[in-house]
């Protein structure tokens, strides 16, 4: 006898106990091979963006995708020295640096195996 999918005990004559144990362990399980996708996707993306040679790239790209701000955002930080279009084409040539970089080192070609 199954309760939701879970293999059930005899407790005593006339009750069930769903057995979550096994349940637990596989999200266990799950839960550290999805973390350790994203650990090494993550440190793949912050080597690529460490590569980034030009300084206004990398503070562009820094601020507008590692720190998570918005693209106006980004616009209005930097607009002190730099005009628009050049902080688009700074935020442009910093992320097709890290692409290349990406495709060098072969993030793209990853096993995307499922858990």
């Amino acid at each position: 006898m199954a309760i939701d999918g879970e293999a059930a005990r005899r407790i005593d004559q006339e009750d069930l106990h769903a057995d979550k144990t096994a349940n637990a362990t596989i999200l266990i399980e799950k839960q550290r091979w999805v973390y350790k996708q994203y650990k090494f996707y993550t440190q793949q993306l912050q080597r690529a963006f460490g590569l980034i040679q030009d300084d206004d790239e990398r503070k562009a790209v820094d601020y507008r995708y590692m720190q998570g701000y918005s693209y106006k955002e980004t616009l209005l930080f930097f607009r002190h020295g730099l005009s628009d279009s050049t902080i688009r084409r700074k935020i442009l040539e910093g992320t097709e640096s890290m692409a290349n970089t990406l495709k060098l080192m072969g993030f793209f070609e990853q096993n995307h195996a499922e858990f």
